[in-house]
């Protein structure tokens, strides 16, 4: 049984085109913002924020390939699409907060001065805009949407300290350390969260039994059925992180009886997002 199901990659998809202009126009501030106040809170977001914005493009191309209907070539379809961009994207990530770690330690040792009234006024538009974003990506069911939506919380929680970062800078002359001390901080968060969706994303791609199954609950539930005396060869993996393919072989009693019992699997299995079930009766 197949079951169409490609609602949530089009719903990411607008998801993250919206967000993609939303990272697009505030690219065109950060970049024009961390020239002029030299602050390495802003000038490494420049970076962060470029990564942002090539990043949510990749997902969305990807979400849209991700609704395509199966091929000869693709028998399940291409939602395995979208598990993909969210590797690609978590591991591009990680590389810009390496890279965002990288500038900043060193400019912990010789802190220069900033403009902290520009860094004040960068840090709340920065807020709005990426506070948009987290808001219209917080119910994202794909893989990839959690991808972007830990990127954007990141941005969220960077702007909220460089804020701060300005305030305490414009009443204490002696604290430019604490510029790329933010920096480290929000490089690192990256690092954890984001290596946290790749480990996740990557069990995926390896066909790990989907967290969200519950393989003891399942197969008490269909030894339970009428007419049903053993079962094996079960297999069961993600095809997106939400979607799940499931096979299995059924010893069954009775032959006249074999309709009703793959009805009362399938709903069983309609309770663990199955899209597509094989059943193999002898």
């Amino acid at each position: 049984m197949r079951i169409d199901t490609h609602h949530h990659h089009k719903k990411a998809g607008e998801n993250l085109a919206f967000v993609f202009f939303m990272n697009l126009t505030f690219n065109i501030i950060v970049i024009a913002g961390g020239l002029v106040t030299n602050s390495m809170a802003i000038l490494a977001d420049c970076i962060h924020d470029m990564s942002d914005t090539i990043s949510i493009a990749f997902a969305w191309f990807l979400e849209h390939v991700a609704q395509k209907d199966s091929t000869d070539n693709y028998s399940y379809g291409y939602q395995r699409f979208s598990i993909l961009g969210a590797v690609i994207i978590s591991v591009f990530v990680i590389i810009m907060a390496l890279l965002i770690l990288q500038e900043a330690i060193p400019r912990l040792f010789a802190p220069e001065s900033v403009d902290a009234s520009g860094m004040l006024l960068i840090a709340i538009i920065g807020l709005v805009f990426k506070s948009v974003s987290v808001y219209r990506l917080h119910d994202g069911e794909t893989f990839n949407e959690k991808a972007i939506l830990l990127h954007q919380l990141g941005d969220v929680f960077e702007w909220i300290a460089i804020l701060i970062l300005s305030l305490v800078l414009m009443f204490w002359d002696g604290a430019p350390y604490l510029d790329p001390f933010v920096s480290i901080g929000i490089a690192l968060w990256l690092l954890f969260n984001l290596g946290r969706n790749l480990y996740k994303s990557l069990e995926v791609l390896l066909q790990k039994t989907p967290d969200h199954f519950d393989v003891k609950e399942f197969k008490e539930s269909v030894l339970n059925i009428p007419g049903i005396e053993s079962f094996d060869d079960f297999h069961v993996w993600s095809l997106d992180g939400i979607d799940s393919v499931l096979t299995l072989k059924v010893s069954i009693d009775d032959w006249n009886n074999q309709e009703k019992i793959k009805q009362d699997i399938y709903s069983i299995a309609s309770e663990y997002h199955i899209v597509d079930i094989t059943i193999e009766f002898d």
